[in-house]
């Protein structure tokens, strides 16, 4: 609980020290299950929030991170407890961010709109203290980006939890099974169901149905990011089977520091397609072949 409230505490000013405290609320819950895990979240919330009252006189941060960090946590954690498998644990995770979509485009009007009052709050002091002059391109840039926020806000906060849930699966298998979770890891596939679903959400998309249309392309950037995390398990399981040097992958991860939004893209086909083809298992047999 010192732990989980510490870091949440100190992720206010450094916020990727949240990582820690989700992490630690997953790993009692996967090791002593879903009642040890409930009775640390509610412990650290009481914490907190007499902390937020006490130095800034509410317990909104209590409330944060109990919704938006711990009990998600809590939940795929005993989902990945019982169930004893990841894929289903991460389309959870996914289900819970295409809910998350759906429920931005049913309480708000204009999603879009909405989106772009709040960066222009928190741009338009910025640029008129910095003095920029082009403006009109920032603008622009802004109205653009409000059209994908809701989705990479909900894809943010599903790979949020998913590292969370890695960090805490591989302190587990370090205690109790060294080497699981890079196992584990390396075989992560996507069930089939979620790729219909992703089709689905594309025709929507390409459809042009205004509202709805917009809801999927938001869906979509969740799913994505899903089979993002599939290609780069993918990447790890073929460096390993191949026995290839490790600067394989760091140059992947360099790389995708540089040009981002491309190569995810292509990671996230990559895995897509392993969902239907099994790339390990026919690399696999390509490599007994050549044996």
């Amino acid at each position: 609980m010192l732990v989980v409230v510490g870091f949440a505490v100190l992720s206010l000013i450094l916020p990727p020290l949240s990582i820690l405290s989700g992490a630690a609320v997953a790993l009692v819950t996967l090791r002593h299950g879903m009642q040890a895990g409930a009775v640390l979240m509610a412990g650290a919330t009481l914490a907190v929030g007499l902390l937020s009252v006490f130095s800034l006189g509410n317990p909104a941060p209590a409330m944060m991170f109990l919704t938006a960090l711990w009990l998600p946590l809590w939940l795929l954690g005993s989902l990945l407890r019982a169930s004893r498998s990841m894929s289903l644990t991460l389309m959870v995770a996914g289900a819970l961010g295409l809910l998350g979509v759906l429920v931005v485009y049913l309480l708000v009007d204009d999603v879009a709109g909405w989106w772009q009052g709040i960066l222009q709050q928190i741009f338009d002091p910025v640029m008129k203290e910095a003095g920029l002059t082009d403006q009109d391109a920032i603008q622009t840039a802004l109205v653009s980006i409000s059209h994908v926020m809701t989705g990479m806000m909900a894809a943010g906060m599903v790979l949020n939890a998913i590292i969370c849930l890695f960090l805490a699966r591989g302190w587990q298998a370090q205690l109790f099974n060294p080497g699981g979770f890079r196992d584990e890891f390396h075989q992560l596939r996507m069930g089939r169901s979620l790729s219909g679903i992703t089709v689905v959400l594309v025709l929507l998309y390409v459809l042009q149905m205004g509202a709805v249309s917009a809801m999927a392309g938001d869906m979509l950037i969740v799913l994505l990011s899903l089979y993002m995390l599939q290609g780069l398990a993918l990447a790890h399981a073929v460096v390993a089977m191949k026995k290839l040097h490790i600067g394989w992958l760091i140059g992947l991860y360099v790389l995708a520091f540089v040009v981002l939004p491309q190569l995810m893209l292509v990671v996230a086909a990559v895995g897509l397609l392993d969902t239907w083809v099994d790339l390990r298992q026919r690399l696999a047999g390509q490599g007994a072949g050549g044996e």
